[in-house]
């Protein structure tokens, strides 16, 4: 957490020192809001039950701040953060041929995502942009299952109950993109940005597991603690409509925002996997934002 608030803070203090230097440079800021689904990487781990995640939903918000230099150069920062969860039931899955796992599970995730880009503008409809993300998640899972052996009439074996602590991961790297923008009319627009990110960082899970036998038997517990250094490398698509009003009015736009990336280990973990091992992490969603000029 420490690594996003020094972030934020270099970034926000970029942006409104820099254009001291730049008389005459305009501002923005505003604030975006949307509604997302997240499918995890997670679900590709082979954890008792992830397999069959199901999509996390959850309202996400967060900041924008820009500054334009001039009419081509501009300097910007966005956020989107909150949470996301998710719950599901597995009845099939196997540790073995004889071991049946019936299981109900919960995931939640707090996540933020921190953009910042310096964007020039090439042709009348077309931009380019390069910057930094900042990837923040932080992970809950909790899970009941129930073990029967099906070689003895689906005896039960074993009860499991497991709470994951909440970790923080972190994940950051550059991003390069490009931008279009295309007017309408006078006042309604579309825009559309496109951009590859690579970022790594370190995968840590913190788990606490407890067993009891049918009769009521305590089997034990165990706690598991894992980091596993991983990279990933990713897309992230925008589409917007817009509409600029003028006569100091706000700018508004609505959007659509989709992410996918692939998770790679780079370093073999046997709990996990090797590094020719990956994961694939997708997150969906429409958005609102609402940004004043001055």
């Amino acid at each position: 957490m420490k690594r996003l608030i020094v972030l934020m803070c270099i970034t926000c203090i970029t942006i409104f020192m820099l254009p001291a230097l730049s008389m005459g440079a305009e501002y923005m800021a505003g604030i975006r809001t949307g509604y997302f689904a997240y499918q995890p990487f997670l679900k590709d781990i082979g954890a008792s039950g992830m397999s069959d995640i199901k999509w996390g939903t959850g309202v996400l918000y967060g900041p924008i701040f820009s500054v334009m230099f001039t009419d081509d150069l501009s300097l910007s920062v966005s956020a989107l953060m909150g949470k996301q969860s998710t719950h599901w039931q597995s009845k099939f899955s196997y540790f073995d041929n004889n071991t049946r796992i019936v299981g109900n599970y919960y995931f939640e995730v707090f996540r933020a995502d921190v953009d910042s880009a310096l964007s020039y503008r090439i042709s009348q409809y077309f931009k380019i942009f390069a910057g930094y993300k900042y990837q923040y998640l932080k992970l809950e899972y909790k899970y009941t299952e129930l073990r029967t052996d099906s070689t003895n009439n689906n005896h039960i074996d074993e009860i499991d109950v497991a709470v994951a602590d909440p970790t923080a991961n972190h994940f950051y790297g550059p991003a390069l993109g490009l931008g279009f923008t295309y007017p309408l009319t006078e006042t309604y627009f579309v825009s559309m940005n496109v951009s590859g990110l690579y970022m790594t960082g370190d995968f840590e899970f913190h788990g606490d597991n407890l067993a009891w036998q049918a009769d009521g038997t305590f089997n034990g517990e165990s706690h598991n603690k894992l980091t596993v250094p991983m990279r990933q490398i990713g897309i992230n698509v925008e589409p917007v409509i817009g509409m600029n009003p003028g006569n100091n009015l706000p700018i508004i736009t609505v959007g659509v925002r989709y992410q996918r990336s692939r998770f790679q280990i780079t370093e073999s973990n046997n709990a996990i996997g090797d590094t020719d091992k990956s994961f694939d992490d997708t997150i969906i969603g429409a958005f609102i934002s609402i940004v004043f000029m001055f």
